[in-house]
């Protein structure tokens, strides 16, 4: 038994990012750490972490020493990426964007994250589509806004989540024993998966979420509706973050 948390994977929602941001950025940042602080430890659907994980593949000389936990800015940042390895450096190419934001937001919220296997604890970032509307970063596509709102209700299983509670953003020695996730059915695991085999098409990155979801069917665990802490556009992307619970029929 474990917990899942969904969290967004704009670099926008990063401390330090967009000088000018509104406060509600600020707001939904903090909201990101309280859901990633409500346990001690995580895990990354991933194989392998990288040794150095930050934004220089957005120009930004920033980024995680992950063998000591510094945050290493300018020529730091720069001395560390050129000591790595031919290795290193490969493995560090090949992380997906949304696990170097997730590893920020964790490495923020002063919590540990892992490879896979390290915490019974799934941390899933993703991104959904940058062209769901005419304003979006990417040319609008026909069907994307609906492919988010799919997403959203097969993560959710439809019920009604609370988004004002904070339920999802207490540790779970603070929950109440009935839930909103708890009272209802567990999620259809085969819908959003179908769903992410189509993310590629309307550009959403669902690669994280598609296989923390194969590793925990794979372990024939049920995984309950996600609780939203917040639903709403970020830079005219739709963000969505919020927990759930995993199980096993043995667990009982």
């Amino acid at each position: 038994m474990g917990t899942c948390a969904l969290t967004p994977a704009a670099p926008v929602l990063l401390d330090d990012i967009d000088r000018s941001e509104p406060p509600r950025i600020a707001q939904l940042r903090e909201s990101i750490r309280q859901v990633l602080r409500t346990e001690e430890s995580w895990a990354l659907p991933v194989e392998t972490l990288p040794r150095v994980a930050g934004l220089g593949g957005w120009g930004i000389d920033r980024g995680i020493d992950m063998e000591t936990g510094r945050l290493l800015t300018g020529e730091e940042w720069v001395e560390a990426v050129e000591s790595l390895t031919p290795e290193e450096r490969q493995i560090a190419e090949a992380a997906a964007p949304s696990v170097i934001i997730a590893l920020l937001h964790a490495h923020a919220a002063e919590t540990t994250v892992g490879p896979i296997g390290s915490s019974e604890n799934l941390l899933l970032p993703l991104d959904l589509s940058g062209a769901a509307t005419d304003d979006a970063p990417l040319a609008p596509i026909d069907g994307a806004a609906e492919f988010d709102a799919a997403l959203v209700e097969a993560l959710t299983a439809g019920g009604a989540s609370d988004l004002g509670s904070g339920n999802a953003a207490r540790p779970r020695s603070d929950r109440s024993p009935t839930t909103t996730s708890d009272s209802v059915a567990a999620i259809d695991t085969g819908r959003v998966l179908d769903l992410c085999s189509q993310a590629h098409s309307v550009h959403a990155d669902l690669t994280v979420v598609e296989a923390g979801i194969r590793n925990l069917t794979s372990a024939n665990a049920t995984l309950s509706p996600f609780d939203l802490v917040f639903d709403e556009p970020v830079h005219e992307v739709r963000s969505i973050c919020g927990t759930s619970t995993w199980t096993r029929a043995d667990d009982d």
